[in-house]
């Protein structure tokens, strides 16, 4: 058990709602946490969608399902198809009205096969909705089996100008020992945010080869990847680095 007066900080780097759960589980086990949101979510204006086009839906995050569920009235989409990436993204799809198939895949190169897998050459498209900017484009695999992909954003990113307080104190006294860095475009916000501090005694926890890539540049004391959205692989990846 770590000292209560020691403790270190993890830092995840991601929306307070959707970091609550992996919060909850690392502060069960002892663990002071900061989540801290580097942006915020703007909808941008977008052609209007008429549903009955497409054979299925692919929906990247809960910001997508809320610009959309905004916008659309559920009886306009609730018979399409719909593929999420990860089990949260679904249950407010679910909750929205959306006609969800479930796959239990938690990334978008796996969730793109499992659309492939379940879609028919018919002349329709496939709709990929999201924001501007995606960590995973699967346009090319949709165009190697013959399958027409569409995307749409209808949201992006606005980064806030500065860390808050609490957490460039932390980084100025050495006080993280763990940062949660979910995709490419977050480790490039944090790391323009964070440029005047030192990252040698700092580890990093990332989802995916390609955050890792933008990371791996810099002198962390260690990157450890996560390959699946599954929360349990988080604070077990944490927690071992930490022991």
């Amino acid at each position: 058990m770590i000292n209560n007066n020691s403790k270190p900080y993890i830092l995840i780097l991601r929306d307070i709602d959707r970091a609550s759960i992996l919060k909850n589980s690392l502060e069960k086990n002892n663990l002071n946490v900061l989540v801290e949101p580097l942006y915020k979510i703007q909808a941008i204006k977008f052609k209007n969608i008429n549903f009955s086009e497409y054979q299925a839906l692919m929906l990247t995050s809960v910001n997508t399902i809320k610009v959309l569920s905004e916008k659309f009235r559920y009886k306009e989409y609730n018979d399409i198809k719909t593929y999420c990436v990860g089990k949260i993204t679904e249950e407010y799809a679910l909750e929205a009205g959306f006609n969800c198939i479930k796959t239990n895949t938690y990334s978008g190169s796996t969730l793109a096969k499992n659309v492939i897998r379940h879609s028919s050459d018919n002349n329709k498209k496939i709709l990929l909705i999201g924001a501007d900017v995606i960590a995973y484009d699967p346009k090319k695999i949709f165009n190697k089996y013959n399958l027409m992909l569409e995307r749409l954003n209808v949201y992006k990113k606005i980064p806030f100008s500065k860390l808050s307080c609490k957490c460039q104190d932390l980084l100025k006294n050495d006080k993280i020992f763990n940062v949660v860095v979910y995709s490419p475009e977050t480790a490039k916000i944090f790391l323009n945010l964070s440029s005047d501090y030192e990252y040698k005694n700092i580890s990093i926890t990332c989802l995916g080869r390609k955050t890792k890539k933008v990371l791996e540049k810099y002198n962390w004391k260690k990157i450890q990847v996560i390959n699946s959205r599954e929360l349990k692989s988080f604070p077990n990846k944490i927690i071992k680095s930490i022991i």
